[in-house]
């Protein structure tokens, strides 16, 4: 019989759960590393991955990221840190990813 009430290890910035401190400890220098900056890159390729249909208003964006990080899946490449570029983006229609990267490079110059 298997022990149902473990001490579970809760990631502050993404809200994974780990069952040792070193495995969350690893996963934090891996994912959220201080010193490390969400690219666009990051975002158009390693969040939507060519899965999102483009036209898309910036309100349809941020929803379309915002229940990719909640699903099943939940997606340990969707931090908070990318939440808050796309909800910063300019607020219009985006035609395609490049004009996405080009929103975000816009909203990180700012």
């Amino acid at each position: 019989m298997s022990d149902t009430t473990s001490t579970r290890f809760i990631c502050k910035i993404c809200g994974g759960t780990f069952e040792d401190q070193s495995i969350l400890n690893q996963h934090i220098a891996d994912f959220h590393h201080p010193k490390r900056t969400v690219t666009i890159n990051d975002i158009v390729n390693g969040v939507f991955k060519g899965k999102i249909n483009f036209p898309k208003t910036k309100a349809e964006i941020v929803k379309e990221v915002e229940v990719q990080k909640k699903g099943s899946e939940n997606n340990p490449e969707i931090t908070l840190d990318i939440i808050d570029v796309i909800r910063n983006v300019p607020d219009r229609r985006y035609n395609d990813e490049a004009d996405l990267a080009l929103g975000i490079e816009q909203q990180q110059r700012m």
